[in-house]
């Protein structure tokens, strides 16, 4: 099984980070997708993190995660 997770991670106004994540995404999402996604995020203030609104990305990353299943 794989697992494929989308992490976002965001500036916020007290220079903290905030991380946002998508687990199952599609397997074809592209770079700009997530890059909209990540802009909308912060226009329209969906998420405020300990340190305040969302005011910058500061990178994505897609990571994956293979599960194999061993037969005892």
């Amino acid at each position: 099984m794989v697992e494929r997770v989308l992490n976002m991670k965001f500036n916020d106004v007290a220079e903290g980070k905030f991380i946002f994540a998508i687990k199952d995404i599609k397997p074809d999402i592209k770079d700009a997708d997530i890059s909209t996604a990540m802009d909308s995020i912060i226009a329209k203030d969906m998420f405020l993190s300990k340190g305040g609104k969302l005011v910058s990305k500061e990178e994505a990353q897609i990571v994956t995660k293979e599960t194999t299943d061993v037969v005892l």
